[in-house]
């Protein structure tokens, strides 16, 4: 490969990021769907999709780049302070967490490997749903008892915001987004060529 061409590679590969990331924002302001009752708070986006496409078209690292990006974007432009300072750590461990797993169980993507499809989103979501019951006991809820005045432990109860919205929450966000991901991934397939040369 020559110098030029690696270059204009590597340029459409940052700009393919940059793309990725600014709909993966987008896609974490709307739509934002509620889907436990009594647990308005939680909220189901579909800012992993680019994410996902980043890391099948290009590869992980571009993935974590685009959720980076994307996490930064929300910073800077769509800050709702205290609920995004202590929110946004534990959407983005939980992004990270199921993107790294989904990738490195199902490194590619054939319409032939359906079972490996379905390990890779279960694992995935299994994996996000230990990593955010973690960060919600060690940092949400202590969190936001002291700086959001939003005591979960008396408003709701550990036991109740733990089985009856976090664990429930989080399985039925993995297989949404495992299964919106693979779905979006078959539609745009055809771009990819196009796009990443």
């Amino acid at each position: 490969m020559s110098t030029a061409t690696a270059t204009t590679t590597r340029t459409q590969k940052l700009t393919l990021i940059a793309i990725l990331s600014a709909i993966s924002f987008g896609l974490m302001l709307f739509p934002q769907v509620p889907i436990i009752p009594g647990a308005t708070f939680l909220k189901l986006d579909f800012s992993i999709v680019p994410i996902i496409i980043a890391g099948y078209w290009i590869d992980i690292s571009a993935a974590m780049w685009t959720v980076v990006l994307r996490t930064l974007l929300k910073l800077i432009l769509a800050n709702e302070g205290v609920n995004t300072y202590l929110g946004l750590p534990v959407n983005l461990v939980a992004v990270v967490v199921f993107s790294v797993i989904m990738l490195w169980v199902m490194p590619y993507v054939t319409s032939k490997n359906i079972g490996r499809s379905l390990l890779a989103i279960l694992l995935a979501t299994i994996g996000m749903t230990g990593s955010a019951v973690i960060m919600n006991w060690f940092v949400a809820v202590p969190l936001y008892a002291q700086f959001a005045n939003f005591n979960i432990a008396k408003i709701i109860g550990l036991s109740r915001y733990f089985i009856a919205m976090v664990l429930p929450f989080n399985l039925i966000q993995g297989i949404v987004w495992g299964g919106v991901s693979l779905i979006v991934l078959s539609i745009v397939k055809p771009l990819q060529n196009k796009l990443i040369s």
